[in-house]
């Protein structure tokens, strides 16, 4: 927790080994994203969105914000082939 600056990092101890465990800590991360969004905040403050976070991020944009981003990313990296399958979520992504 550094929450002075606004980042929290919480911290749900689960058995990685029980997969019924694993589907609950992901369902409650995802509760956790859908409040800090729907109270001002965002999905990540200082790491990247990644795997973990990349369906969630129409909580916080538009279809049509994502659309900018992925033509941005797609002038710098036409093929996709940094970070595949990373940052935006993967319907709408057409080929990418």
């Amino acid at each position: 927790f550094h929450a002075g600056d606004g980042n929290l990092h919480p911290l749900i101890l689960y058995n990685a080994n029980d997969p019924i465990q694993l589907e609950r800590v992901e369902l409650c991360g995802a509760e956790i994203l859908k409040l800090c969004v729907e109270l001002g905040g965002c999905l990540t403050g200082e790491h990247g969105v990644g795997i973990e976070k990349r369906e969630l991020m129409r909580l916080q944009y538009s279809d049509m914000d994502l659309a900018q981003q992925m033509r941005v990313k797609t002038v710098f990296d036409p093929d996709w082939l940094l970070n595949p399958g990373k940052v935006f979520p993967l319907e709408g992504r057409g080929a990418q």
